[in-house]
């Protein structure tokens, strides 16, 4: 297992989900195709030697691309899976072996060559996303350990257990909500920060969270106004809202005596998932500001870069100040959940 542990850390299967990743691998084929006949030693003018490499690139390149548009479908979780590198090399593989070999009839040089080639670029290609992913890896890394330690601060902890306490002899139905809403919150901040989980539910979540401050700090101190008009069964990456809710709560109403709205919009629009959450902001510098907290955007480049990991360039963040209100906008490729299948590969 620590062989393939290695494969997996250095190799990483494209998702072609995103289209960012597509284009960027026409680009690279394009860019091959055209840079081929010019270290070749063929006797074929330069023309020539494109439409002979054409022949089985690009029949080989729809193959795989139809292969990913099902696998998509079907068995998402294979690359997730413990030998999904292999497992994707091995299916490309095949591909190009039945296109070369069985459609076209290559002959044997023409095939050796041709196979050269073609691992030449899957594997730089797969190494190359092995690459990228290592190099936003840190990120996750401490996104996860910010999720242990900063999402759930230690004041948080201590306030609610301490609402709890003075709520079990005169609101023991309160108390007992508070405590396994805070259990159920806990239960997520320590599952895998690597998987992926579902609009739904996120928004559970973050209702669970928003139950716990309310309970703590009173109804109409915390109030939330939910829209959500999207698909339950969205993916999305683990512990989206949540973490924005707690920093809507501590930078929007408890810097503050006053009562604070916060809202949550989400949407389907086409194919993208929209999101929004917007909370009361009162300048650090402002009279009106009792608990002046800083700024922390630790939380939104943790988040920015665990979108740009799962969903390259299709999804993006953004936040800004207006009119006594922060904002927070989110676009996701709306993308069913599919079932845990990565049990069927270990």
């Amino acid at each position: 297992m620590s062989i393939i542990r290695q494969i997996n850390n250095t190799f990483a299967a494209p998702d072609l989900r995103n289209s960012a990743t597509v284009v960027r691998l026409l680009i690279i084929v394009l860019g091959s195709l055209f840079f081929l006949p010019l270290i070749s030693d063929s006797s074929l003018s330069y023309s020539a030697e494109i439409y002979h490499h054409s022949k089985w690139i690009f029949p080989v390149l729809l193959g795989i691309l139809i292969k990913a548009y099902f696998v998509n479908i079907f068995v998402p979780s294979i690359k997730e899976a413990p030998y999904g590198v292999i497992i994707t090399y091995l299916l490309n593989l095949s591909i190009f072996v039945v296109v070369d070999f069985v459609v076209l009839k290559t002959n044997g040089r023409a095939l050796s060559q041709h196979f050269f080639l073609f691992n030449l670029f899957l594997l730089g290609l797969m190494y190359y996303e092995g690459s990228r992913r290592n190099g936003l890896a840190p990120s996750v890394s401490e996104a996860r350990l910010s999720a242990l330690t900063a999402r759930i601060r230690p004041h948080f902890l201590f306030n609610s257990l301490n609402a709890a306490i003075s709520l079990i002899r005169l609101r023991p139905y309160d108390a007992e909500t508070l405590l396994e809403n805070l259990a159920n919150l806990f239960r997520a901040q320590l599952r895998d920060g690597s998987q992926s989980s579902t609009l739904g539910q996120e928004i559970e979540w973050a209702q669970e969270y928003i139950a716990i401050e309310q309970i703590r700090m009173g109804h109409m101190r915390v109030q939330v106004m939910w829209q959500h008009q999207a698909p339950d069964d969205a993916e999305t990456p683990h512990l989206l809202l949540q973490p924005l809710l707690e920093n809507a709560v501590f930078h929007g109403v408890e810097s503050t005596h006053r009562p604070g709205m916060i809202t949550v919009f989400t949407k389907l629009n086409k194919s993208s998932i929209y999101i929004r959450i917007e909370n009361p902001y009162t300048p650090p510098e402002s009279s009106e500001n009792a608990k002046p907290h800083k700024g922390n955007s630790m939380a939104l480049r943790n988040l920015k870069e665990r979108l740009t990991l799962m969903y390259d360039n299709d999804a993006k963040i953004q936040s800004r100040q207006l009119d006594g209100i922060f904002r927070v906008d989110i676009r996701l490729p709306y993308r069913k959940k599919a079932s845990d299948v990565n049990r069927l590969f270990g």
